[in-house]
């Protein structure tokens, strides 16, 4: 609807010049000047709500960051809070790496995002955004993370660690590979294990161990005991199907919908979370 309007507004920049143009006219040929004068006054209001719709705030998807600097716990941990339009998906994107994630605001606005760190840089910049359908894209806000777990002296002895772990490299690529066929397996049968209705896709992140289950949007009205019930049937399973396949649990397991609300996660105690 907004873009109907916005594109309808544009008329204004040629009924204004021709109805100034009708109105001098008129002048000089002592015409009525009713008409003309309506037509400006629409052509004026047009273009008058184009730019509102532009411009206006109230058009826009809103975004605010409870803090713009933050600091890893001990365990790595930095948890990212804000506020930003009810239902908008908040998008949090590293401005020196290919890191891009993506988070629900709630039906009060409230939205919150776990990002995991392991010592490798001090510092690290995002630019982080929300957008919904029917509204402008929010300003852009600058978010920067500081990893209190780096030390200097990581980076060297992860460099010895890489070197004597290159002959492994091929042999792990295999069993991560039978690692994500088999928590694929899974997610396809808990579908009809569990009763849903469609199927639940998965997403591996391997650098930051890290396994997203996506269930269908509806799952955002189950009860917490059901949501719990999925989570319980699906993270322990994870973790036993890493061990057989040779490769490390996952650190941090998720389940969101596909239009990224927020069910359940893995706590750093390896207990679960479950969302409203």
């Amino acid at each position: 609807m907004l873009n109907f309007l916005e594109a309808f507004s544009l008329i204004s920049f040629i009924i204004i010049p021709v109805t100034i143009i009708w109105i001098f006219v008129s002048l000089i040929r002592h015409h009525k000047l009713k008409i003309p004068l309506f037509v400006l006054l629409a052509g004026v209001i047009l273009m008058t709500l184009g730019f509102s719709l532009t411009y206006l705030p109230i058009f826009n998807t809103q975004l605010s960051l409870n803090k713009s600097t933050i600091k890893t716990d001990s365990d790595g941990y930095a948890t990212v809070r804000g506020k930003a339009t009810p239902g908008s998906v908040v998008e949090i994107q590293s401005d020196a790496t290919s890191f891009d994630d993506y988070v629900k605001a709630n039906k009060n606005g409230s939205f919150e995002d776990q990002l995991l760190y392991y010592g490798g840089s001090k510092k690290h910049v995002y630019t982080v955004s929300s957008g919904m359908k029917g509204h402008y894209e929010s300003s852009d806000k600058t978010l920067t993370v500081i990893d209190t777990t780096y030390a200097p002296k990581e980076r060297a002895r992860k460099k010895i660690v890489d070197n004597d772990d290159n002959s492994n490299l091929a042999v792990n690529k295999e069993d991560h590979k039978a690692f994500e066929q088999s928590v694929n397996e899974l997610a396809t049968n808990a579908s009809s294990k569990l009763g849903i209705s469609n199927s639940i896709s998965t997403k591996f992140n391997n650098k930051d161990s890290e396994v997203t289950f996506y269930l269908p949007d509806s799952a955002t009205s189950l009860s917490k005991k059901d949501k719990k019930t999925i989570a319980t049937y699906l993270f322990p399973r994870t973790e036993k199907l890493a061990a057989l396949s040779d490769v490390d649990a996952p650190t941090t397991q998720f389940i969101q919908t596909k239009d990224y609300d927020n069910v359940a996660r893995t706590t750093i105690t390896d207990g679960i979370k479950v969302y409203k």
